[in-house]
C-alpha cells in the first residue's frame, strides 16, 4: 500500500511538471508573437518617420534655394516703403511750412494751446 501512495505522488509530480512545461512553451510562443508584433510596429513607425523626415528635408532645401530671391524681394519692398515714407515726410514738411506762412497767428495759437495742454498733463 505504501508503494501505491508514493507512485501516485510521482505521477502527480510528473503531470504537474509536464503541465508547467506546456505552460512555459505556450508563454514562449505568446512572447515570440508579441515580439514579432512589436518589431512590425517599430518598422512601420520607422518608415513613417523616414517619410516625414524626407518631406521636411525637401522643404528645407526648397526654402534654402528660395532664400536669396525672397531676401531680394524683401529688400526691394523695404526700399519702396522707405522711399514712400520719405516722400510723405517731405510733402508734409512743405505743407506745414506753407500753412505757417499763410496762417501765422493760428499756428502760434495752436502751438501755445499744445504747450498749455502738455504742461497741464505734466503737472498732474
Amino acid at each position: 500500500m505504501a508503494s501505491g501512495v508514493f507512485s501516485r505522488g510521482k505521477d502527480r509530480v510528473t503531470e504537474t511538471t509536464e503541465s508547467i512545461e506546456e505552460q512555459i512553451a505556450e508563454l514562449r510562443e505568446q512572447i515570440s508573437g508579441l515580439a514579432r508584433l512589436v518589431a512590425r510596429d517599430v518598422a512601420d513607425s520607422a518608415g513613417d518617420v523616414r517619410s516625414r523626415f524626407s518631406v521636411l528635408r525637401d522643404r528645407a532645401r526648397e526654402a534654402r534655394a528660395n532664400a536669396p530671391a525672397d531676401l531680394e524681394e524683401l529688400i526691394a519692398s523695404g526700399e519702396e516703403i522707405l522711399a514712400e515714407l520719405t516722400d510723405r515726410y517731405r510733402k508734409t514738411g512743405r505743407e506745414m511750412r506753407r500753412t505757417v506762412r499763410e496762417h501765422p497767428v493760428a499756428t502760434l495759437g495752436a502751438a501755445a494751446l499744445a504747450g498749455f495742454l502738455i504742461a497741464a498733463l505734466f503737472r498732474r
